[in-house]
């Protein structure tokens, strides 16, 4: 039978369609019809998501709200369930997914798996909820998060089922989990690039192990850089072969996640194919999905226009009324804990210095780098707040915050000075959630974001130009990082060692329990 269409690819490259094994789509901050086309653009074709962001943030029915909005999408997106919302027993947000909610989860055709389990505490002791969640999904993958566990505790953590881990950050650590048979998603992300020192790893007998993720990527950087196709051409320019870096994208991904039907090309395969000029540039030329030509090079898929859809269920935060003067804090000793915060790796380091005092009040030291940071409860209005010292942003004369901190989603700020802190404050309580940035007093940059206070109503192009405004008037602060607003959604997540602010105040990964900022 004669074809109805013949495409010629002479002098090109054609490999399954590209799979992203651990992506949190809501880190885009848009709604899925207005990202979707753009990972097409970079021969992305499938994603594996754990929505644990809107999870904490709306809960289940946040959860389904946003899986409604996934259909008819132009690519693939699987969900690993969310297993741990709220992320560990310290942490407080807006949404609770417990066994109920779990199996509703997993029976949805969309779900293939249970999601990262970041109670590595919880593991260890065996918590009968955590360990009944975890059998709720024997026999599909579980995916693990197990930052800086070794030894022992790595074969008690694996034992209860956990299959990967994508938290691995060094050489050693990353050998000993492939000794004992975890695959391991290597990331190249916004935030955390541990495939930098990842990469002397990969040789053919722990290939078939390793696959590749982004886990969070920020809207300018699909746009600018790219996705999985950016990650393959990074690894051929550092010695990686075409072939192994494409078995990582493609081959590896799908047979972990029993996607069978996209795992070769081939008769009786998912027609999913991505064609690209060489191992070298990676430009892509060319993405069919389900057997039509879905993308040609130079097509534009960011729709310019706002996306309609219904609006979402209950997105309406709580956030206590504050005075000026709330936010002085008085100083209770000569010392301060600090959090150490550094570009590339979502860690942080726990330091401990004199303290700054003026007048019986604790004071920071911006031409030290020494910074104020705050998070305020979002979701039951609480008069009490997180406050800490920070290192990694070199703030001078500003503020900046934002509602979309990992995982619980508060409010989160970072500034030199109380003025703008409270500028920032009142910004996003008023505008529901966003992101916001203050210098002198004044709010000079703000990106709304109405859904959950994590996901903006604007198309990619006007989002991606209010990104702008919101990084030059960062960079007038002093700030000069790639991603300062996504390192600070960062400074919440408490299940990553080693000091990190909740609501609750300054936590102690390691110690699992809060600390005084000032003693």
């Amino acid at each position: 039978m004669p074809a109805a269409q013949v495409i010629d690819l002479s002098g090109l490259y054609v490999a399954p369609g590209f799979i992203d094994s651990h992506l949190h789509l809501e880190g885009l901050h848009l709604l899925p019809q207005a990202y979707a086309g753009a990972f097409l653009t970079h021969g992305t074709t499938t994603i594996v998501t754990d929505l644990h962001e809107i999870a904490n943030a709306g809960g289940l029915e946040g959860m389904i709200w946003y899986m409604d909005l996934l259909e008819q999408l132009p690519v693939d997106v699987f969900i690993m369930a969310p297993s741990c919302v709220p992320s560990c027993p310290f942490e407080r947000g807006g949404g609770v997914l417990g066994l109920r909610e779990l199996r509703r989860l997993r029976d949805m055709p969309r779900v293939i798996g249970l999601g990262e389990v970041m109670d590595v505490s919880g593991v260890q002791k065996r918590d009968r909820s955590l360990m009944r969640k975890i059998g709720l999904f024997s026999g599909k993958p579980i995916d693990g998060h197990a930052p800086q566990l070794r030894g022992p505790h790595l074969h008690q953590y694996m034992s209860a089922g956990i299959c990967s881990d994508h938290e691995t950050t060094d050489l050693e650590e990353a050998e000993e989990k492939l000794t004992a048979g975890m695959h391991l998603f290597l990331r190249m992300g916004s935030a955390s690039k541990d495939l930098k020192r990842l990469t002397p790893l990969i040789g053919p007998h722990v290939l078939p192990l390793l696959s590749l993720c982004t886990d969070d990527l920020s809207t300018a950087d699909l746009a600018n850089h790219g996705h999985m196709d950016s990650v393959i051409r990074y690894l051929v320019d550092r010695g990686v072969s075409i072939l192994d870096a494409m078995k990582m994208a493609t081959v590896n991904a799908s047979s972990y996640f029993c996607l069978v039907d996209r795992a070769h090309l081939g008769l009786g395969k998912k027609a999913d194919l991505t064609i690209f000029d060489g191992p070298k540039k990676m430009q892509i030329k060319m993405v069919i999905k389900n057997g039509r030509i879905a993308y040609r090079e130079g097509d534009s898929l960011w729709p310019a226009e706002p996306t309609a859809c219904a609006k979402a269920p209950s997105t309406e935060s709580r956030i206590a009324d504050f005075a000026l003067s709330d936010l002085a804090q008085p100083a209770k000793g000569d010392k301060i804990h600090v959090i150490a915060s550094e570009e590339g790796t979502l860690a942080t380091g726990h330091l401990v210095e004199s303290a700054r005092v003026k007048d019986g009040i604790l004071a920071c030291d911006p031409d030290d780098g020494l910074c104020f940071a705050y998070a305020f409860d979002r979701y039951g209005a609480d008069r009490r707040f997180g406050f800490g010292f920070v290192r990694g942003f070199s703030i001078h004369s500003g503020a900046i915050g934002t509602t979309y901190t990992h995982d619980s989603h508060n409010m989160l700020i970072v500034g030199d000075n109380a003025v703008d802190v409270f500028e920032v404050l009142q910004c996003l309580k008023r505008e529901g959630g966003g992101m916001a940035a203050s210098r002198e007093g004044r709010i000079e940059a703000f990106i709304p974001m109405p859904y959950y206070g994590i996901i903006s109503d604007l198309s990619g192009p006007e989002f991606l130009r209010r990104e702008t405004s919101l990084r030059e008037s960062i960079n007038k602060m002093g700030t000069y990082q790639d991603n300062p607003m996504f390192r600070l959604s960062f400074l919440s997540l408490p299940v990553i060692p080693d000091l990190r602010l909740t609501v609750n105040g300054l936590f102690d990964v390691a110690e699992e329990r809060h600390i005084e900022a000032s003693e």
